[in-house]
């Protein structure tokens, strides 16, 4: 290549490098910018249904308070119309308030704005006249408006606001204002929960522009106003829309811009007069933070990669001028060889020949000679040609070996021959040349080589082939010329038991054992010799022959290949039968898909552990039952944490399977019950046991789920009553004794109410046993309905009789109970066309309180429960009597 080319085609790999590595930065630049959309498109869908999932559970809370208001405006006229109306007013909003947790305390209000009722007794007596949303109801004139109180802080201390409807007289003229107030702090647990990061803000603001409820850092402030310029509240406002994603600040003093997902609440069907705004907000610079170390990352990595790729190209390149200049040199150094290699072969004793192939002239060096007893003269004097010194027998071999070489289809000549010596004696020589000219056509002109005694090698050939003879497979050399021919070059005395040819056939083309290869076996065989051709790498393969008398035989072959000077691959290999072996093979993995076919269709859920603690297997009943596959739990890690998510139970179950092992009698771990959570996150109870196998465990899983279930059952039916779904007599002797003794030991006090139904058989007898029935069903789940602490109890005494039991309770504090349950009983309104206490069902309460003392019983507790209830009985029945208060009436 001319000096001036050189630099040009230098200059274009440059441009070219250039280009590739501009291409690639706007093929990076373009996927940076995609998960910067990306990531901002998932951000907006989260923050939206964020914001829906909080706007979907206001609606119902607000529904519940309308409907309740509702309820109560229905109930006034008839509830005025009774003397004791306050009493009974009172009752009835602390019932709604209580049944309602968001709502802090319902209030009724005249026509000038003085509350004469309310849940909250502290309020009783106040005006609220002056305040917006009084005036707004009174000026709607209607109740069908749900006027929304713009957010105060209210006399009780938090946010309230107040949800009010107008009270209207017969004539339609608005006598006044029934209001619940909602305390903002109960839907804080809420705006809590969406918070998927902690630069996340959640709040909740009037329709005229207050946010009066925001969960977000610490600096986050409620009672601020939202209807500034540019915010994204007054965008999402003017826009009108019920749902919308606004970008900016939802912090008045900060300009923070933010993600913001904002809903509208007004339901249609409550009427509001303002809107509840709920917005779920992220910062801009979180949610892309990750997003600009990922860019910086990519920028340094372009550059990086540039960087890298210039200097390998400036290295190849200059790695290629210093080939071609030592090239150059080289080319120098064979003229300068060649000269002093002619002059060298006239004076040497070695063994040397320079064979002409044009004229067919020989000439050898002197050692050529004299390893043959002979000198140039004598030589010349007694024979015309060397060929005459070749022993007949050799004489064809020699001239099969030198055709390939002449042909120009073998790198070199070599053959090994006997030649006659001077004193008559028989001698095997080594020949060897190498073309050292060649002509056009790329065949030798002029060949080079040299001669080798090798008796002593002959000798030890001779010694090897008696050792290849007993070997029970085949040695052999297979060569893969370039152009495809190939042959076997050498293969042992056995290649006729393997192959069913000679080595003579084999010798000169290998294609007739590629002909008896079975076919499914011959594609794939091919495919390895020439990648081992390709990539030098070793040869191992087991395939199918036919041999014809013989049948189809296995055999099994390694070679490991070398890569001749003409390019051609030369393998060194043995071959081996291996059919009985192989058959013997294939029976057992016969049996053994037969035994995992058998395992795998076993009615038991079983898998198995290997000593890495993967599952490697699952049967089919294992996959029904727990459904968990090899991806979803690879490891008994994984299988731990999916079915026991329960940590304090995987770590009493990683106790219990460890004792269990250490246990193990013969491998054998014995069954123990546990509970396990499928992959449809259904419960299991179920036996597992195990066998260890060497370093693998065998694990077995039996499903008792539903006998546990059933006894789980009859448990629950002998301690429940079947009629009212609440506990019986049984379960309430055992929980008086058990709590009996602990508050002894605590020293705490235990109250006990007796509840019976006032004139109970006068309603069998006007109604029926059926409507009976059902009344019980509804006291009981009135009663129930009042029950505050976890660990209060009530019970089906018998008949219409009820008991409810309270732990750690005072007198003062069973009667308030006790008050509740009477006001909540008559509040269900149950007809009672019979009863001389009331027109709707009544019950009346007995109320005892102790301080257990060990050593005594609980039967004290319930006798005086019960005089004190035969006392309400006497005193008219609808009231409570604890034996040291006055008795009220609930009437």
């Amino acid at each position: 290549m001319s000096a001036t080319r050189e630099p040009t085609r230098e200059r274009h790999s440059w441009w070219l490098l250039a280009l590739v590595w501009l291409l690639l930065g706007v093929v990076l630049a373009a996927d940076v910018w995609q998960v910067r959309r990306d990531l901002q498109e998932r951000e907006r869908e989260r923050l939206s249904h964020q914001a829906s999932t909080l706007a979907n559970n206001l609606v119902p809370q607000l529904e519940a308070v309308s409907h309740a208001m509702r309820s109560l405006l229905a109930e006034l006229p008839q509830l005025q119309a009774r003397p004791n109306r306050l009493a009974q007013l009172t009752v009835r909003l602390r019932a709604y308030s209580d049944a309602m947790p968001m709502v802090q305390y319902m209030s009724l209000l005249d026509a000038r704005g003085r509350i004469i009722a309310s849940s909250e007794a502290s309020l009783v007596g106040r005006h609220s006249g002056e305040r917006p949303y009084f005036k707004k109801v009174m000026q709607a004139g209607t109740g069908e408006t749900l006027v929304v109180s713009e957010p105060f802080r209210g006399a009780l201390g938090g946010w309230i606001m107040v949800l009010a409807r107008t009270m209207v007289t017969a004539d339609g003229s608005p006598a006044g204002a029934l209001v619940a107030a909602l305390d903002a702090n109960y839907f804080r647990t809420l705006l809590q929960s969406l918070r998927y990061s902690p630069n996340m803000l959640v709040s909740v603001s009037h329709g005229e522009g207050l946010r009066f409820l925001a969960v977000g850092s610490t600096d986050e402030r409620e009672g601020v106003r939202l209807d500034y310029p540019g915010s994204p509240w007054l965008s999402h406002r003017l826009s009108g829309a019920s749902a919308s994603l606004e970008m900016g600040s939802m912090r008045p003093s900060d300009a923070t811009r933010q993600f913001v997902a904002l809903r509208t609440v007004q339901p249609d069907e409550l009427h509001m007069d303002q809107p509840l705004i709920v917005a779920v907000g992220r910062d801009v610079q979180a949610i892309f933070a990750m997003w600009r170390t990922h860019l910086w990352r990519t920028v340094l990595g372009w550059l990086l990669v540039g960087a890298a790729a210039a200097a390998a190209l400036a290295w190849q390149q200059r790695k290629s001028r210093q080939l071609q200049q030592r090239q150059q040199a080289l080319e120098t150094r064979e003229e300068e060889d060649q000269a002093r290699w002619d002059a060298v072969l006239s004076a040497a004793e070695l063994g040397l020949w320079d064979h002409d192939v044009v004229s067919g002239a020989t000439t050898c060096s002197p050692g050529w000679y004299a390893m043959l007893g002979h000198t140039k003269e004598s030589f010349a004097s007694a024979h015309s040609s060397w060929q005459e010194l070749v022993h007949p027998d050799d004489r064809q071999m020699l001239q099969s070996q030198w055709q390939p070489f002449a042909q120009g289809r073998a790198p070199q000549f070599e053959c090994a021959q006997r030649l006659r010596c001077a004193d008559g004696s028989w001698k095997w020589f080594l020949c060897r040349g190498r073309a050292i000219v060649r002509g056009a056509d790329g065949r030798p002109a002029r060949v080079l080589g040299t001669l080798l005694d090798m008796s002593e090698r002959h000798q030890q050939e001779e010694m090897l082939r008696h050792l290849t003879e007993n070997v029970p497979g085949m040695l052999y050399q297979y060569q893969l010329d370039p152009d495809g021919h190939s042959h076997f070059p050498y293969t042992s005395p056995r290649v006729t038991e393997i192959y069913g040819f000679s080595s003579e056939e084999l010798s000169r083309d290998a294609s007739p054992v590629f002909e008896r290869i079975r076919s499914d076996d011959l594609q794939r065989g091919l495919g390895d010799i020439f990648a081992s051709a390709r990539d030098l790498t070793e040869w191992t393969a087991e395939y199918r022959f036919q041999i014809p008398g013989r049948g189809e035989r296995w055999l099994s072959g390694h070679a490991r290949p070398q890569r001749l000077a003409s390019g051609a691959t030369l393998w060194y290999g043995y071959i081996n039968d291996i059919t009985e072996s192989k058959e013997q093979a294939l029976r057992l993995q016969a049996t053994e898909r037969m035994l995992q076919q058998l395992i795998s269709d076993m009615p038991v859920a079983l898998c198995m552990v290997d000593e890495q603690l993967r599952l490697y297997f699952r049967n089919r009943r294992f996959l029904e039952q727990l459904g968990y596959s090899e991806q979803e739990v690879p490891t008994l890690r994984e299988w731990a944490l999916r079915a026991y998510p329960d940590p304090a139970y995987r770590a009493e179950v990683a106790v219990r399977w460890k004792q269990a092992k250490a246990q193990a009698v013969d491998g054998q771990i014995a069954p123990d019950s546990y509970r396990i959570t499928s992959r449809d996150g259904s419960h299991h109870v179920m036996d597992v046991a195990g066998l260890l196998v060497g370093d693998k465990l065998l694990v077995t899983f039996q499903d008792h789920t539903e006998h546990q279930a059933q006894a789980e059952l009859l448990s629950k039916l002998a301690y429940i009553d079947g009629l009212t779904g609440i506990a019986n007599r049984r379960s309430l002797d055992e929980t008086l004794a058990n709590e009996w003794s602990r508050c002894a030991r605590s020293r705490s006090p235990l109250a006990l109410l007796m509840i019976d139904i006032d004139h109970f058989k006068a309603y069998n007898d006007l109604y029926g046993h059926q409507k009976g029935d059902a009344c019980l069903k509804s006291v009981a789940a009135a009663l129930s309905g009042c029950m505050a602490r976890p660990h209060d109890v009530v019970a089906r005494y018998g008949g219409e009789e009820f008991v409810c039991l309270l732990p750690e309770c005072d007198l003062a504090g069973a009667r308030v109970v006790a008050e509740r349950l009477c006001g909540a009983v008559f509040g269900k309104a149950i007809a009672h066309g019979k009863s001389p206490v009331a027109s709707v069902v009544t019950i009346s309460i007995g109320v005892a309180c102790g301080m257990p003392e060990i050593g005594t019983e609980p039967a004290v507790l319930v006798e005086q429960a019960d005089a004190h209830l035969y006392g309400a009985k006497k005193a008219g029945r609808n009231c409570v009597f604890d034996g040291t208060h006055d008795l009220e009436k609930h009437s």
